[in-house]
């Protein structure tokens, strides 16, 4: 391949030679990069980060719920809980109306639908009694009667729409990317070259195209969807940014597989593309989860029967001599099936299915002795039936079910219950099962505020190194300034889906959205904590940073959730610009 008339082997050895004949000068290039490295780091994330969370969409008026007192309600969001209780979108705060007496909704095309919830004193539609738990279109200017309260549903004036849109015309722009897209590259080249300086001959020149290969794929990625008039890139200059820390890793622990993570983030990106333009229509993804449930299972099923043990978990499944997890898979599919429309979460049979699913996926996972993402889809699970039910007494009832899940796992599980047995004092047992953490900790704070240099880490010849471990591997040759900055990354992405529920389309975006966040937060938890002995070491990997070609397909993927819960105009690949929600009217 050529580059700018230059080979990548003309480029690996021209390195390698100046290397060789001026040692001196490349141990000073190499401190100096450390410094630009941690620069460069601090620059393209708080470029980031102060965009994602500055910039919000101006909340939508569709329409206002007039009650018989003459007092108004603008309608803010596509799906609206009417009801006494103060948590209801339009609150009717008299005694004959239910506590969550009915559901309002707004389907794309700007239909209006209505559905009571079962409550006390019923609804009546222009004189028709509404059948309990049961859909009706309605449209501005019925009489709706409540309990007997007697109200109505209008539209928005074209002045009033007008208006609206040049509110959000006003709103702050995400931050340009070109600017980031510089800098990330800058800090691509510097890597390339630092892990020559920091390897020599051990690096590989497949490992350097890798890197170049990601560079371009970035470049591209931005210019195609720029020219298709998007604007927000922020997730995605995140996502690149601990992707290049991933091929670092990986070159620098196993450079043979350095082109295998290339093949996976391009993967990755595809497939967050498809579930972003899949995710478009909310009926049709709806639509899908049955499919991805019964997916999903057999995927588990599988692997339960043709697993390979590693690291005391048979979760590996070997085809052709690839290697992948189909738990990483799951993960996608488990936060859709969760994932729920207002009108949904008032569902009993949803809610019990959506249990019925999760307690096969976490006793499929038990059984192959795949404690910590187990946990991680426990935790999620917590979250997910928190946000569709708001019941904390179940909740309760759950999280003690499955403490008592968890004994019998370590009373048949030996594996699981020896990490258990070591934790809070692996030094006690430096040289047998907390051989991996003291060394971790070790290599880790041997790497200083700045690291010791991509490449020249000791970490590396410890076994998981590069991926259970790899908080303490970027600390090592990377410093601690960087590691703490991957963390705040994907905490930023948290914040995030979070500050989206304001805005939301649907809480079916919002509730994908956060789940997603808390796989990735509770994920990196995990990693972090069990790598310096605060938590048994679960074997569960960093985001976007481990090496592995399933959990970085799987975290490119996530972001779909994301973008999907992203409310900026033009920003999200989610949201088709024929059917952006700014853009439609009565």
């Amino acid at each position: 391949m050529l580059i700018g008339g230059t080979t990548i082997n003309g480029v690996f050895n021209a390195i390698l030679s100046f290397s060789a004949n001026n040692p001196v000068l490349a141990k000073y290039m190499t401190t100096m990069f450390r410094w630009v490295f941690v620069v460069l780091a601090i620059y393209i994330l708080l470029r980031c980060i102060m965009s994602l969370l500055s910039t919000r969409a101006t909340p939508e008026v569709w329409g206002y719920f007039y009650v018989q007192d003459g007092v108004s309600t603008p309608i803010t969001h596509w799906e609206n809980i009417i009801g006494r209780s103060n948590s209801a979108d339009l609150t009717i705060p008299l005694k004959t109306i239910s506590k969550t007496h009915a559901i309002l909704g707004r389907r794309p095309n700007g239909q209006w639908i209505f559905k009571d919830l079962g409550s006390k004193n019923g609804t009546i539609i222009n004189g028709v009694e509404l059948k309990p738990n049961k859909r009706y279109l309605i449209n501005p200017g019925d009489q709706i009667i409540m309990g007997g309260v007697y109200c109505t549903l209008a539209g928005i004036s074209v002045e009033e729409s007008m208006n609206l849109q040049r509110m959000r015309s006003l709103d702050k722009e995400p931050v340009s990317p070109w600017k980031i897209l510089v800098a990330i590259t800058a800090f691509q080249i510097l890597t390339a070259v630092q892990l020559v300086l920091g390897m020599g001959e051990k690096m590989s020149a497949s490992s350097l195209l890798a890197i170049v290969l990601l560079c371009g794929l970035m470049w591209g990625y931005v210019m195609f969807f720029k020219a298709m008039g998007r604007k927000g890139f922020e997730m995605e200059m995140i996502a690149f940014f601990m992707s290049t820390i991933n091929l670092a890793v990986t070159a620098s622990s196993a450079p043979s597989e350095t082109m295998k993570q290339f093949i996976a983030i391009v993967l990755g990106i595809s497939l967050m593309i498809f579930m972003c333009i899949f995710l478009r229509d909310l009926q049709r993804t709806k639509k899908i989860r049955p499919v991805l449930a019964g997916l999903s299972v057999l995927l588990l099923l599988f692997n339960l029967t043709f697993g390979t043990l590693k690291y005391g978990a048979a979760n590996w499944v070997t085809i052709g001599g690839f290697s992948f997890q189909p738990s990483e898979l799951v993960k996608l599919a488990f936060i859709c099936i969760g994932a729920a429309s207002l009108e949904e979460l008032y569902n009993k049979k949803n809610i019990y299915l959506y249990a019925m699913f999760s307690l096969f996926c976490l006793g499929s996972l038990a059984m192959m002795g795949d404690f910590g993402t187990a946990l991680i889809f426990f935790v999620t699970y917590l979250v997910v039936s928190f946000m569709r039910s708001g019941d904390f007494s179940k909740l309760i009832l759950t999280v003690v079910g499955a403490g008592a899940m968890g004994i019998m796992v370590l009373r048949f599980k030996p594996y699981i219950a020896s990490r258990f047995a070591t934790w809070g004092h692996v030094w006690e047992f430096a040289d047998s099962t907390g051989y991996q953490q003291t060394r971790t900790m070790a290599y880790g704070a041997g790497g200083g505020l700045l690291g010791i240099g991509a490449g020249n880490g000791s970490l590396k010849y410890i076994g998981a190194s590069n991926t259970d471990l790899v908080f303490g591997f970027v600390m090592e040759e990377w410093g601690f300034i960087i590691a703490v900055l991957l963390v705040l990354c994907l905490i930023t992405l948290s914040l995030f889906a979070v500050n989206s529920i304001v805005a939301g389309r649907s809480s079916f975006f919002t509730i994908g959205a956060c789940g997603a966040a808390t796989m990735f937060m509770f994920q990196t938890m995990l990693n972090i904590f069990g790598a310096v002995d605060l938590f048994p070491l679960t074997g569960v990997t960093f985001p976007f940073v481990s090496a592995g070609g399933t959990s970085m397909l799987t975290s490119w993927a996530m972001l779909a959730y994301f973008k999907a819960s992203d409310m900026r105009k033009d920003a999200s690949l989610a949201i088709s610009k024929e059917k952006d929600p700014s853009t439609l009217e009565f």
